[in-house]
């Protein structure tokens, strides 16, 4: 006869692996995904648009680079959790810095590409998009200080702490 501890156990042994296969699959996915966004990104740079303009398609490039990169911080953050089970805060703040450049740069690259900044409105609201996510750079960059201190502090601590061990 089980006990209940054996079922409960039995459940939550059920409930990780499942979890975990879960995770494998996200992972399978981003990889995927980033190797076909990095796939069309190159052809359409090599290719290019007869409609765009070189310039489109640099900054199209620049913005597709970008998007891969933070594919590959989910799919390392992923990775991680699948190794280690804990969660991380750093990939997180860095895949919300790289998501802020990468708007920077594209916002950056199509205004100074456009014919648009004639326009009052859109003009000024590019410039307040730039103002905003450069205060979310700030600030995701203080957090991830803040993170990488309190990290070097605690391993620090932990050996100054006298071993257990009299060897």
């Amino acid at each position: 006869m089980r006990t209940l501890s054996d079922i409960r156990s039995r459940s939550i042994t059920a409930v990780s692996r499942l979890e975990s296969a879960i995770y494998l699959l996200i992972a399978l996915l981003l990889a995927a995904m980033a190797l076909e966004s990095l796939y069309v990104t190159a052809k359409s740079l090599w290719i290019g648009s007869p409609n765009a303009s070189l310039s489109y398609g640099l900054v199209s490039a620049l913005n597709g680079v970008l998007f891969v990169i933070i594919l590959l911080e989910l799919l390392s953050t992923v990775i991680n959790h699948l190794k280690t089970g804990g969660f991380q805060l750093r990939p997180f703040l860095i895949i919300g810095i790289v998501s802020s450049v990468r708007r920077i740069l594209v916002l950056g690259a199509q205004l100074s590409t456009s014919r648009s900044l004639a326009l009052k409105g859109p003009a000024e609201r590019a410039l307040l998009e730039l103002l905003v996510d450069s205060v979310v750079i700030a600030t995701l960059s203080l957090a991830l200080y803040i993170n990488s201190r309190t990290k070097a502090s605690k391993f620090r601590t932990l050996k100054e702490q006298p071993s257990a061990d009299p060897r």
